[in-house]
């Protein structure tokens, strides 16, 4: 970004952030702690997998779930997503009709994996952290629903003068939104909360603010209410920093290390708690 765009990118955040105080600060932490992020070396992880049905059978030797015959119950969500995508490729980003660039949504076989582990463990409670459009909400609650049982709490809430909070989740079906809970605020006031009235819980996934900080803090705050033996930790984008790493080390845990996108060095890490 030059001279220029920067001065006109930051003329309207300025002013926005001098009238909304709270989120002026919130997005000044944001960005000290990606910086300061940014100058970790981080660590590599071994044993990464590429193929979803790997990561099932790591987690659940004895399933017996035909991943082939469930992906085609996802053809209407398929089509239900990508036409929503394709009508944001002619939005401004950033606007409020376009609060998040289209890459922030979860690929294909990220929601597929989501999908496959809700069908195999079959939760009665799942609390995920960042929704964006929903994307991976809704292939959880594609396997609820079809499941017949179960809540997804989500957390998120808008920071940004573009964002705003009818676009959380807008891309969510609407015969899906019955078992659908947002929780809207930030994850340090709202996660200790929400797992207090939850009780234990059988997946917890984090997808919000990728900074170490947050990261530890979601982690170990979720790590209490999530039920023993049968429970799953899931994070997305565990090689922004060593957050993952360290916790897992915490916590002499072994993870499953799911490549979503091997060049760039994209995973997704499930821990299965013990």
């Amino acid at each position: 970004m030059d001279t220029k765009s920067k001065i006109k990118f930051g003329i309207p955040m300025s002013k926005y952030f001098i009238l909304h105080p709270d989120l002026g600060i919130d997005f000044i932490l944001w960005y000290h702690n990606t910086r300061k992020d940014s100058k970790q070396t981080v660590s590599e992880f071994k044993d990464v997998k590429s193929q979803i049905e790997d990561v099932i059978k790591e987690l659940s030797p004895a399933s017996n779930i035909s991943i082939e015959s469930l992906k085609q119950n996802l053809d209407a969500l398929y089509n239900h997503i990508h036409t929503f995508m394709d009508k944001l490729e002619s939005e401004k980003y950033p606007s409020k009709s376009k609060p998040y660039p289209s890459f922030f949504s979860a690929k294909d076989s990220n929601g597929l994996l989501l999908y496959l582990l809700c069908k195999l463990l079959k939760p009665e409670k799942v609390v995920e952290t960042g929704v964006a459009y929903g994307v991976s909400s809704s292939h959880i609650l594609q396997a609820l629903d079809e499941n017949n049982r179960g809540a997804l709490y989500s957390i998120d809430y808008s920071f940004r003068p573009w964002q705003s909070r009818e676009m959380l989740g807008a891309i969510i079906p609407p015969n899906m939104r019955s078992r659908w809970n947002l929780v809207y605020g930030k994850t340090s006031k709202k996660l200790k909360p929400l797992l207090d009235s939850t009780g234990p819980i059988d997946i917890f996934i984090h997808d919000s603010s990728h900074t170490y900080s947050n990261m530890m803090f979601e982690f170990n705050t979720a790590w209490s209410a999530i039920k023993k033996d049968v429970g799953i930790l899931i994070s997305d984008d565990i090689s922004f920093n060593n957050a993952f790493y360290d916790f897992c080390n915490q916590r002499d845990a072994k993870p499953i290390i799911f490549s979503q996108n091997a060049d760039r060095k994209k995973y997704l890490g499930i821990i299965k708690k013990n």
